[in-house]
C-alpha cells in the first residue's frame, strides 16, 4: 500500500467484494456475441506474413538490424572512449582517442546493419518465391 492510499473502512470492505462480483450470464447469450465479433474481425484482416510488416518504411528485418547496428555503434564508441581514457600514451589508447563522434559511429554501424538486414530479407523473399514456384509447378490446378 502506498502512502497516499488509506485503508478501507469496515463498510467499504463489506461492499467492495459484492460490487466486484458480476452475475453469470448463460453461456448462450454472451459467448455467441463474442464469437461472432471475433469471426468478423478474422475475416476482415488479410493474412500477412509478420516478416513483411513495415516499420518506419523498412521491412521488419531491415529495421531490426538497423536499430541493432546503431546500438552497437553507441556501445563500440563508448568502449573506445573508455579505452582511450584508461590507456593514454599507448598506441591503442592514441588510436582510440581519435575516434569520430558518437553519432557518426552510430550511423556507420546502423548503415552496416541495414545492409545486412536487406541482404537477409532478399534471401528470405527469394526462398519464399522459389517455394511458391515449386508449389505451382507441382499443383498447376491451384
Amino acid at each position: 500500500m502506498s502512502e497516499n492510499q488509506q485503508p478501507l473502512t469496515e463498510q467499504e470492505q463489506a461492499t467492495a467484494p459484492a460490487e466486484a462480483e458480476q452475475p453469470d450470464l448463460p453461456a448462450g447469450e454472451d459467448s455467441t456475441a463474442a464469437e461472432g465479433s471475433e469471426a468478423l474481425a478474422a475475416d476482415e484482416q488479410p493474412d500477412i506474413d509478420p516478416a513483411d510488416v513495415r516499420i518506419f518504411g523498412l521491412r521488419r528485418v531491415c529495421f531490426h538490424f538497423t536499430a541493432g547496428g546503431a546500438a552497437v555503434g553507441y556501445i563500440v564508441c563508448g568502449l573506445l572512449g573508455l579505452l582511450a581514457e584508461n590507456a593514454p600514451g599507448t598506441a591503442i589508447g592514441d588510436l582510440a582517442a581519435k575516434t569520430p563522434s558518437v553519432t557518426i559511429c552510430a550511423i556507420a554501424f546502423g548503415v552496416v546493419g541495414y545492409l545486412i538486414g536487406r541482404r537477409l530479407d532478399k534471401k528470405r523473399r527469394a526462398e519464399k518465391e522459389a517455394s511458391l514456384a515449386a508449389e505451382t509447378t507441382e499443383n498447376p490446378e491451384a
